[in-house]
């Protein structure tokens, strides 16, 4: 089976996510903890990182505590930022032209933010993410859960007349699997391959 990442022409359009918030805009509040949950690993893995951090792609500021600077080409999204982390420096603009010297940082990382760059644009993005930093890791929101994969079976079920239900089927199944499930880093290549397919 194959899970094919959903894509919106108005992603690369900075006023599009002006009045958005990855993952928390109208997503209860069941949801919003499955999701803090299944960062835990992400977390430690960030948390470990030394030398000089750039968050690209930083929207709200999620995982911004991570970081030295944090990046976003939506005015929405960094006035969100910096409303809640105060301490925290911001800028604002393109991954695919980051305003930074070569190497500048040790390391850079991206959540669940190539999937919304054009398809044959993103491999820029990662060449400009490895050349301003030592080290560039993106990861995919969907790489820490088994729910899109619970989620594509039930719709293919029986059950699929329990649409509204589906949701929090899927995640009530993915919940075990994702708490043993080793947290892994996706080569550039790999990420690239997943944003394209994702096998199941």
């Amino acid at each position: 089976m194959k899970f094919r990442y959903g894509w919106n022409s108005r992603y690369p359009e900075p006023d599009y996510w002006d009045t958005r918030t990855p993952l928390y805009i109208g997503t209860p509040k069941f949801f919003q903890l499955y999701q803090d949950l299944n960062a835990k690993k992400l977390r430690v893995f960030l948390k470990g990182l030394k030398g000089k951090i750039l968050d690209a792609g930083c929207g709200d500021g999620r995982f911004i505590e991570y970081a030295d600077l944090g990046v976003d080409f939506s005015k929405g999204m960094l006035k969100r930022a910096k409303s809640r982390h105060k301490t925290k420096a911001f800028v604002r603009a393109s991954i695919l032209s980051l305003p930074f010297r070569n190497k500048i940082f040790s390391a850079s990382f991206t959540m669940a933010i190539l999937l919304h760059i054009k398809p044959e644009k993103r491999k820029n993005a990662l060449k400009e993410l490895d050349r301003v930093a030592d080290n560039s890791y993106n990861f995919l929101s969907e790489d820490l859960t088994l729910a899109p994969l619970m989620l594509a079976l039930l719709r293919k079920s029986p059950f699929k007349y329990l649409s509204q239900a589906i949701p929090y089927i899927a995640v009530f199944l993915a919940f075990p699997f994702d708490r043993v499930q080793k947290f892994e880093i996706d080569s550039s290549n790999s990420v690239l391959e997943k944003l394209s397919y994702t096998y199941m």
